[in-house]
């Protein structure tokens, strides 16, 4: 009988405990990933750059 007492008790405690964390704890809001076209950009005229640097003195 007192282990019965013991288990309910602790269920209802934790049961109270998830509740209040579930009051405080809130969904992340979904923002866009605004960096992305910068650094495609960004990467194409390094990748540009470097190859320019490796034809030109082939060229000359």
């Amino acid at each position: 009988m007192k282990n019965d007492e013991k288990k309910s008790l602790l269920e209802q405690e934790i049961e109270k405990r998830t509740a209040a964390e579930k009051k405080l704890v809130r969904d992340p809001q979904k923002e866009k990933d605004h960096g992305r076209l910068p650094q495609i950009i960004i990467g194409v005229l390094i990748a540009i750059i470097a190859l320019s640097g490796l034809i030109y003195p082939l060229l000359h």
